[in-house]
């Protein structure tokens, strides 16, 4: 079905028809335009925002209203709306709220038979993916995130991962928010990650559009269409009318809505004079005024109750019994046109026709008699509402039971610290005394470390620095200290952990941050020794489970990563909380296993995602980062990257944002985006002069080298990575196989450091290493055989590298750019000597790197192939353009034969587009993206792609990554004289007249 939505009480139901709500049609066309460059293979992101009621929620509606009309192979839509939070004085949102509702709003749509999708950014990010390649074909999705302002602060943190991974095509994320300058303090501080700034004007080359479409009240003309919808049986509105109506509504609907319902027919028709306009509030005020006694306390206690409540609560709540209440006060009601009446079996459910609506009766209620409310409300509800409920009720005052019926059912809570936390802090503004407070705030202020919500502590941090000296206070300031890097940190965490008086789960937590604090400043062995008395200290299992996980950082910080490893091995599947996958992820990454490294943080990140318990999840995207771009996955790197740079900011720990940014500069780098990749890295650069830290220094160093190495400035590369060897490498850095030590060989090798190339290698392991080192060390053996003019020897190391990737397919998936990368010295050997098997080899090596986006690479092996390759391919196409092209028989490019002792690489058949194979004919990575590789020698031009038939954008997108006519047809299951066909009809479109100034290309 087209246009499928999210079923469930958290999804906003669709508009009654498909046409556009009045005086809206420009924005819906702008959503239309956002849809089409979805359409096209783009991405698109659009925030409709307005005053609260304007109507950006029934925009998004009646634009999907239009999409769900459409016939088979129109998008799929998914609609989501963000919980308001609870009720209550705080309004303190239930954590992950949003992202539970939008991972329940997927599966409605892709898995309605069973909950498939993780809670986390890639868990949700990937059940994304999978609805665009439904079973019925690839379609754009587009998702629609309602009122994102409610969204929790834990969801904001998933839904701005979420965005910054949701760069693939066919996707547009349809946003709706009150204005940010209207927002909460606490929500203005993550707002900013997700729409940081408009691009409707994309730079070249960027699929990727954000644009801010700001909703404001209705004209003249849609007011007048708006009164006649609302009021068909009454005259047209006389000469200026409407225009009176904008003035003194401003155009904003929900106002209009209850003026035009009260409006007599001569004053709609101009033919008597209008009575005088008053405000939203007054007209609010005014009706409610109106309704009969019942009716208004039913209203008043519909506004205390908050969302929609059964008829039988509301009268709970406002004091009534059945027999106090008549039909005809439900009725005066719905008539009255505040509130909303739905039937629901024998019953009947209230709810206000807006949010702004109920603010204006709340406010109105006298303070006495809205307490009252509250307070029948807290025993009608109980539970957490209860409790918000009785608080608001005590308005501030003096009201020691439940002060202490709150401290007791804080006590009950025992996971979620955040929720334990908000009572504590109710209970100590019910507290009758100065000492009951602090100690409620000080009890608070432990939960809230436990919970890891830096934030809210940092809010009580006055209170704290005045209250009395003891374990609890030094350990949420030592905490806040710790996480703006002051170098302070330590003493007060070491006071509240050697507290002779602390309670011992207190001391036990100061231990495992006070150890925290010495692993992120590479103090192995003190952290060891902090986190060694916590078994002595607590039973409870989360809390020795992060004591072993420090230790193994820590040991790990003194004799290398495998040391580490010893201690977490076992852990990682009846861990508890998230830290045993994402240090041992770190771990592996730090031994070079790559691939390993890369599932354990995933599985680390979706830990978190899940509501694990952690205290080292602010690592995961700095980490994570680095293990995707080692394992070949560019995109995810980037992704991972920015997030890591951005929300690092937020949790304090400053040098992991420049260590990210670092990270982040190599990825573009590597994709030949040299200018933003040197501006990230100078950031980095200052940042981390600013805060030195040496692991990230080192990442830094690393990075720049990579850039200097893509540039072509060995020289520079290589004087970055002596600068790091100089100095007293990390120890976390020092194994055998650690990533960095292949580009140190490599960029020695370039600069004509043979020595410091040949010394590398010399100490690297033979045998046990992972097979992306292995296959590195047989490839830079071959270049140092061919430096010192043995041919046969580089050879020889070439094709036990190759052989060694065939053998190992799944290993060989996890380092496409090492693959490309021997194809690409087989290659040039190949072709300095001679032998017929260059082609295949540098055509091979050319696909992968295009595969993976590094620009640069392609560039340089586009300068490799040389006009022999052309003229081959040339002549194949001329033969297809003349019928002669159907020959079954194989191509240099689908298998060559090797010359005698030539590398030889075994042929095998190209899968299809979708199927899974590990090597193509020649050796490469054949994992064909469904997307668009992006540019490699060009900028291509948007008005002549727009001039290809969607069938010729099929042929020539499969084109640009590499394929023979033969290949593509068998994809697309035609036949191969069609595909010369339309290659024909696309050359003259695009005025190109080879195969290759298509490879690379966007389409």
């Amino acid at each position: 079905m087209p246009g499928m939505a999210g079923s469930g009480p958290e999804t906003p139901p669709a508009g009654p028809d498909s046409r556009p709500p009045v005086g809206r049609g420009a924005e819906i066309a702008r959503l239309h335009e956002s849809l089409d460059r979805a359409r096209r293979g783009g991405s698109a992101r659009v925030l409709l925002t307005g005053e609260s009621g304007i109507g950006t929620s029934t925009l998004a509606d009646a634009f999907c209203a239009q999409l769900e009309t459409q016939s088979d192979g129109g998008p799929v839509v998914v609609r989501v709306a963000a919980p308001e939070p609870a009720a209550g004085p705080s309004d303190v949102p239930v954590a992950h709220a949003t992202t539970e509702h939008l991972a329940r709003g997927l599966d409605a749509v892709g898995a309605p038979a069973r909950a498939t999708s993780s809670r986390s950014a890639s868990g949700l990010h990937d059940a994304l993916v999978r609805l665009r390649r439904g079973p019925h074909g690839t379609r754009p999705v587009v998702l629609v995130l309602h009122d994102v302002h409610h969204a929790d602060p834990a969801s904001a943190v998933v839904l701005t991962d979420l965005l910054a991974r949701l760069r693939t095509g066919g996707l547009l994320v349809v946003v709706t928010a009150t204005d940010p300058d209207r927002l909460p303090a606490g929500t203005r501080a993550w707002w900013p990650w997700l729409f940081p700034e408009e691009r409707a004007t994309c730079p070249a080359g960027d699929d990727e559009e954000t644009r801010t479409v700001v909703v404001g009240g209705l004209d003249a003309a849609a007011v007048a269409a708006f009164v006649a919808a609302r009021r068909p049986a009454s005259p047209a509105l006389g000469r200026g009318v409407a225009e009176r109506l904008v003035a003194a509504t401003g155009g904003h609907p929900v106002h209009l809505a209850l003026l035009v319902r009260s409006l007599p027919d001569e004053v709609l028709a101009g033919a008597a004079p209008a009575p005088p306009w008053r405000s939203l509030s007054a007209d609010v005020d005014a009706t409610a005024g109106a309704l009969r006694p019942t009716a208004r306390r039913l209203l008043g206690a519909l506004a205390v109750l908050g969302g929609p409540a059964p008829v039988a609560l509301v009268e709970q709540v406002a004091g009534l019994t059945d027999a106090d209440v008549g039909d005809a006060d439900v009725d005066d009601l719905a008539a009255s046109g505040l509130v909303v009446v739905e039937r629901r079996g024998a019953g009947s459910v209230l709810a206000f026709v807006h949010r702004l609506v109920r603010a204006v009766v709340l406010r109105a209620l006298p303070p006495d008699h809205a307490g009252t409310l509250h307070c029948a409300a807290a025993v009608a509800l109980g539970g957490r509402a209860g409790f918000a409920h009785a608080v608001a009720g005590a308005a501030g005052r003096p009201y020691p039971a439940l002060a202490v019926a709150l401290e007791e059912s804080a006590a009950a809570e025992r996971s979620d610290h955040d929720e334990a936390a908000t009572r504590l802090l109710w209970a100590a503004d019910l507290s009758p005394n100065g000492a009951e407070r602090e100690a409620r705030v000080l009890a608070a202020a432990v939960r809230l470390v436990r919970a890891g919500a830096p934030s809210r502590l940092r809010a009580l941090e006055p209170v704290l620095r005045e209250a009395r000296p003891c374990a609890e206070r030094d350990l949420a300031l030592g905490m806040l200290l710790a996480e703006a890097s002051d170098p302070e940190a330590h003493q007060r965490l070491l006071a509240a952990a050697e507290d002779p008086d602390a309670d011992p789960q207190v001391a036990a937590l100061a231990a495992v941050h006070l150890g925290l604090d010495h692993a992120l400043r590479g103090r192995g062995v003190r952290a060891v020794e902090a986190v060694a008395r916590v078994p002595e200290l607590t039973e409870e299992p989360r809390r020795r489970e992060q004591a072993r996980v420090l230790a193994a950082v820590g040991r790990a910080q003194q004799w290398g990563p495998d040391a580490g490893l010893e201690i977490l091995e076992g852990e990682i599947e009846s861990a508890y909380g998230a830290d045993p996958a994402i240090i041992s992820g770190r771990l592996l990454l730090a031994a070079g296993r790559t691939g390993e490294a890369y599932a354990r943080l995933r599985e680390g990140l979706d830990r978190i995602r899940g509501g694990a318990q952690t205290v080292t999840g602010r690592l995961v995207h700095l980490y994570l980062a680095e293990a995707a771009f080692r394992t070949g996955r560019l995109d995810e790197a980037e992704a991972e990257a920015r997030v890591g740079a951005s929300t690092t900011r937020e949790v304090g720990s400053p040098w992991i944002g420049p260590a990210s940014e670092a990270v982040l500069g190599a990825v573009l780098a590597v994709r030949g985006e040299a200018a933003a990749a040197d501006e990230h890295l100078r950031h980095a650069d200052a940042a981390l002069r600013r805060i030195p830290h040496a692991l990230g220094l080192a990442t830094l160093r690393i990075a720049e080298a990579v850039a200097a190495g893509v540039r072509g400035d060995a020289e520079r590369a290589h004087r970055m990575l002596d600068a790091l060897t100089d100095g007293p490498i990390p120890t976390m850095l020092t194994a055998p196989t650690a990533p960095w030590r292949v580009l140190r060989a490599e960029v020695a090798l370039d600069a004509g450091h043979t020595g410091v190339a040949v010394r590398e290698i010399d100490e690297w392991p033979v045998f046990g290493a992972p097979l992306w080192f292995a296959l590195a060390r047989h490839r830079l053996l071959g270049r140092l055989a061919e430096r010192s003019g043995e041919p046969d020897a580089a050879r020889a190391c070439y094709r036990v590298a190759l052989d060694l990737a065939e053998a190992d397919p799944d290993g060989a998936a996890t380092c496409p750019a090492e693959i490309a990368a021997l194809h690409a010295a087989a290659g040039v050997l190949a072709r300095a000597q001679g032998w017929p098997t260059a082609p295949a080899h540098l055509a091979a090596a050319r696909r992968g790197y295009a595969a993976l986006g590094a620009r640069p690479w392609v560039t340089r092996l586009d300068a490799e192939i040389d006009a022999e390759i052309d003229a081959e391919i040339d002549a194949e196409i001329d033969a297809e353009m003349s019928g002669a092209g159907t020959s079954s028989g194989p191509s240099t490019r689908d298998a060559v034969a090797p010359a005698d002792g030539a590398p030889d690489v075994p042929a095998a058949r190209v899968p299809a587009v979708g199927e899974r194979s590990v090597l193509a004919p020649s050796g490469v990575p054949a994992a064909r993206a469904t997307l668009p590789v992006p540019s490699a020698t060009s900028v291509d031009l948007a008005e002549d792609h727009a001039a290809l038939t969607p069938r010729e954008r099929e042929v020539v997108r499969l084109v640009a990554q590499g394929m023979t006519s033969r290949e593509v047809a068998a994809a697309l299951y035609v036949t191969p004289k069609a595909i010369s066909y339309h290659l024909g009809n696309v050359f003259a479109k695009l005025g190109v007249t080879s195969r290759r100034q298509l490879w690379g290309r966007r389409f």
